[in-house]
């Protein structure tokens, strides 16, 4: 309205401009619509499909964040839920998923607790539980005796730990290996899980590398981590011999023992390359293995001296070719008639075996004859005649 007719309504008392109520007579008797824009049906159509993908893109959108959602909804259903922690799986308890930017927590420990009480304690923290299980002498049965990660170590909510009971100690019956060889007995314990401990024995009597016995004995039921001692033959025992050439007899004799030898017959010699009381030879040769406690034999050089040598219980003629080897000779003979004996044989002599004489020293000899033997003539040409009772 412009200002003039403005002032034309207002001077005809409030009431409106002639044309304007022509105007507004002229529309109010046309039909609804006439005379009004209209829009096409192709656009119609288009406005529905812009609409249409407008709404599927729409749920496209709000999908993603819907289905990120889903594990934990499962999660608060499974928790709210009550269910029996000994049937329960480590998925049912807890999903397997966990959302993005979840917020880090201590591992709790459930060293020692039962596989009820250590899930338990890892739901409290937002967590989930793998059970394994391995045998463990020193931990009791049902009992956790690992996990993984350890106690104290930062995971996201719902990460997993691996929890490994013990099902005790492995308890087996220990088979007898006692006469077979070291190597199969070392094969089947080993394969039962024994740790085998061997220890050389030296017998005589049992061929080397067979076992001679072991603890614990055949037939006790132990740990299968448990230590088995096996004792294996190492047959006879050799040792070397030493060296004693260049000694004087009693080191000679002290080094032979000392090797688990033992002194054999000496031979005595009034001459030699070396000096007097000191070994020219010996046999074995030094560096020889024998078995232990074998015989070694020393040839002494003694010049002047000699050691009588045991003629008890030997005829006449023998005795007298053994004090000739030591440079002896037959001094006195004595004769006893007696029932104890069918041939002569020396009963006694002077000095006794051992002692330390000259060269050419004769040893006094007494010797048991039959009671029928009559007289008697000794080596020195003297005729002696005794009895029993003379003595």
């Amino acid at each position: 309205m412009s200002r003039a007719s403005g002032y034309r309504y207002i001077r005809s008392g409030g009431r409106r401009p002639r044309k304007l109520r022509r105007d507004r007579r002229r529309f109010s008797s046309r039909p609804f619509g006439a005379g009004r824009p209209t829009l096409p049906v192709w656009g119609v159509l288009l406005a529905l499909g812009v609409a249409a993908t407008v709404f599927v893109s729409a749920l496209v959108l709000i999908e993603g964040p819907l289905l990120s959602l889903k594990p934990l909804i499962t999660e608060i259903q499974a928790l709210l839920q009550p269910r029996d922690p000994k049937t329960a799986t480590s998925d049912q308890l807890v999903p397997r998923r966990d959302p993005a930017g979840a917020e880090l927590r201590p591992v709790p420990s459930i060293l020692g607790l039962d596989e009820a009480s250590g899930r338990t304690r890892l739901a409290e923290a937002g967590l989930r539980l793998r059970v394994d299980e391995t045998f463990d002498a020193t931990v009791a049965a049902g009992r956790f005796s690992q996990q993984e990660p350890l106690a104290g170590a930062k995971l996201e909510r719902l990460g997993l730990v691996t929890g490994t009971i013990s099902r005790g100690p492995p308890l087996a019956s220990l088979p007898s290996v006692v006469g077979l060889r070291s190597t199969d007995a070392r094969e089947l314990l080993d394969v039962s899980g024994f740790q085998v401990v061997e220890i050389a024995v030296f017998n005589e009597d049992v061929a080397a590398g067979t076992v001679l016995g072991q603890n614990p004995l055949a037939g006790a039921v132990i740990d299968r981590r448990s230590v088995v001692t096996l004792k294996i033959s190492q047959g006879v025992e050799s040792v070397y011999v030493p060296l004693v050439i260049g000694r004087s007899e009693n080191d000679a004799r002290r080094a032979i023992e000392l090797a688990g030898l033992q002194i054999g017959p000496i031979i005595y010699r009034d001459r030699g390359s070396v000096p007097n009381g000191i070994v020219e030879a010996q046999t074995p040769n030094v560096g020889i293995s024998v078995p232990r406690g074998a015989a070694v034999q020393i040839t002494v050089v003694r010049v002047g001296d000699t050691t009588v040598p045991s003629v008890v219980g030997m005829p006449l003629s023998v005795a007298e070719r053994e004090l000739l080897d030591r440079g002896l000779l037959v001094g006195s003979v004595r004769f006893v008639a007696t029932a104890e004996t069918r041939l002569p044989v020396v009963s006694d002599q002077e000095p006794g075996p051992g002692a330390s004489v000259p060269r050419g020293f004769g040893v006094r000899l007494t010797i048991k004859t039959p009671t029928d033997s009559g007289q008697m003539q000794g080596p020195s040409g003297d005729l002696q005649r005794t009895s029993a009772a003379s003595g």
